[in-house]
């Protein structure tokens, strides 16, 4: 092989291979193609930031992402304030505590420090320790000393933030009335969650920052604004009156040794609610909430007894069927007719219709309603506005009475709906009834919210009285009103006189219902007294109810009516309303009716 051989095969032998130079041509197109279209992207992503829409606020944002964490905390609640402006619902800061688990490792001995600081189980410490996420809630709305306390820890991962928290100056009294919030700042009873789109502001934000190295840095800096905040809502209720309700009636409950009670003081005249006051001496049988919560003059229904007397007797006045000095049999205490069996406690042979209200005969209430007949008796508790809602507030947990159907009553059913029992009603349908006779024959609306206000104290929505209708003709209410004053004067509700002030009631005692032996009880009973003051001018209906009195005798003059006593002499005199007795009785004497000018001392 000559030397020309040689070069033909050496050049044949590291000739390219063209399947190879294809291979090499094609990958460098398409590493090309990737290049270009990422440098598409780029280049289009930049345009449209820096030249198609040059805001700031987005490149403040794009910035913004690369360093902080937003973090949304619970609204500030709108405040809750009584008709004077006094707070009863406020919203304040408090210390909570959260982690970023991933950093925080405590421990052992760090972990049984913070369980007994926050009087918590160190596993459930643990547990919050272990989880596997950049954020965890270790202690929320705790005090300022515990607060102190884990700060001084020192423990990596482990920061303070301000949380709004809701505040109650006047502690667990007004607990029944004004409710209570969950951790995150959302109503779960009460005014606090009957009005929770008006109380609720919007949620708040705070921002978890990172510096450079990616390090967090946390910011406990609220971004909160008046527009924010939810609206404030001004009660009828005054501080002062409810103050006095709620300690007459617990020093009335302890001497009568009772389960629970309450007092409602409302304006007759224009159906504002003046105090609410429960209490409770323990837990009840069932009960499913918290005693201390539970707002039994709205909540719970009751027979009443013989408080509604005073009200059938006056529509029967109304509709002709009756007068005053009318004498009816009374049988000397014990009347029976078929299967019904009628008692008094203070037998007569007769009575007139005044002293049937004045000594309470359930004979002679019987007499003198049954001439309504079943269908207008019916129509009657109808009328005054028992087992309607229109005397619902609005409030979480309300109730409102019950009453079957006439043409289902049986005759001792309709005998036993004379004087109060076989009907269920609720307390602030009484003093709806009774405010008809203390103003002088007219139905008003019950009512607890004044007005909502915005955060900074402007007026959005004004509430006002609200007439329903006429009940009464002002004579009928005059007359009731008279006779009520003599029950006090001379009959069972002597305890409920006044000593610079007349005062008009009608005790009622109720025997209640035994579910376990489907009859009424012999020792259990609601003791109740409603009564009205000053007769020459009323300004305030109370109704005071003492539920199972553990005394012997366990009846509503002995019971209720010393604590409306002490509930309407207290109120009177921080009224300033001037004492009435010498001017009731010559007004009483003339035998005209006297119902007063609306006042304004109740009305502020």
């Amino acid at each position: 092989m000559n030397i020309q051989s040689l070069k033909q095969v050496w050049r044949q032998w590291t000739r390219p291979n063209q399947a190879v130079e294809s291979f090499r041509s094609q990958r460098s197109i398409f590493l090309s193609a990737i290049f270009f279209v990422i440098f598409f992207i780029v280049a289009i992503r930049a345009i449209t930031i820096q030249v198609v829409s040059p805001s700031a606020d987005i490149l403040e944002n794009l910035a913004r992402r690369q360093y902080q964490t937003k973090i949304d905390l619970a609204p500030y609640r709108g405040n809750i304030y009584d008709r004077r402006g006094e707070p009863l619902a406020i919203s304040i800061r408090r210390p909570s505590f959260y982690i970023n688990p991933r950093v925080f490792d405590p421990t052992r001995e760090q972990i049984k420090k913070l369980a007994k600081i926050l009087d918590m189980p160190a596993p459930k410490v643990k547990a919050i320790a272990d989880k596997k996420s950049y954020f965890a809630w270790l202690a929320r709305k705790i005090e300022r000393p515990q607060a102190d306390l884990l700060n001084e820890m020192k423990i990596d991962g482990l920061w303070e933030i301000s949380e709004p928290s809701r505040y109650y100056p006047s502690g667990l009294e007004m607990a029944p009335i004004l409710g209570s919030v969950g951790i995150d700042n959302n109503g779960l009873s009460g005014l606090e969650l009957a009005f929770e789109k008006i109380l609720k502001g919007d949620n708040l934000t705070t921002f978890r920052h990172r510096d450079a190295r990616g390090k967090p840095i946390y910011s406990d800096s609220i971004l909160a604004s008046p527009e924010k905040t939810g609206k404030n809502i001004v009660l009828t209720i005054d501080s002062a009156i409810q103050d006095i309700a709620q300690t007459a009636l617990e020093k009335g409950l302890v001497n009568a040794q009772a389960k629970s009670g309450f007092a409602i003081v409302s304006d007759p005249h224009t159906g504002r609610i003046l105090a609410l006051a429960n209490h409770s001496n323990g837990k009840r049988f069932g009960a499913t909430q918290d005693e201390s919560q539970r707002n039994f003059g709205l909540a719970d229904t009751f027979e009443p007894g013989s408080v509604v007397k005073p009200l059938l007797i006056g529509k029967a006045m109304d509709a002709g069927l009756v007068k005053m000095d009318d004498v009816h049999n009374t049988y000397n205490g014990f009347y029976r007719e078929g299967s019904i069996r009628i008692h008094d406690d203070h037998g007569a042979p007769t009575m007139t219709t005044e002293d049937v209200i004045t000594h309470s005969s359930n004979i002679g209430t019987f007499n003198i309603v049954r001439r309504l007949g079943a269908e207008g008796l019916y129509n009657t508790y109808l009328d005054l506005g028992f087992t309607r809602s229109e005397q619902l507030l609005g409030i979480s947990g309300q109730s409102r009475g019950r009453l079957t159907h006439f043409n289902k009553w049986a005759p001792s059913r309709f005998a036993n709906l004379a004087f109060g029992q076989g009907i269920a009603v609720t307390a602030l349908e009484m003093v709806q009834a009774y405010g008809a006779i203390a103003n002088g024959g007219t139905l008003m609306k019950p009512y607890m919210i004044d007005h909502i206000e915005s955060a900074e104290g402007g007026m959005l929505e004004a509430r006002s009285s609200e007439i329903l209708r006429r009940v009464y003709s002002p004579e009928a209410a005059f007359k009731i009103r008279q006779v009520l004053q003599k029950t006090v004067d001379e009959g069972t509700g002597s305890q409920a006189k006044l000593t610079e002030y007349t005062s008009g009631g009608k005790t009622g005692t109720s025997q209640k219902f035994d579910i376990t032996t489907h009859s009424y009880s012999a020792n259990l009973r609601i003791a109740g007294f409603i009564g009205f003051a000053p007769v020459s001018d009323p300004h305030l209906v109370i109704y005071v109810v003492v539920d199972e009195p553990g005394a012997k005798t366990g009846y509503g003059g002995l019971w209720a009516a010393p604590v409306f006593r002490e509930i309407a002499e207290e109120t009177l005199r921080y009224l300033n309303v001037a004492p009435d007795k010498v001017v009731a009785k010559d007004i009483i004497a003339k035998g005209t009716p006297a119902d007063a000018k609306t006042r304004s001392q109740t009305q502020q």
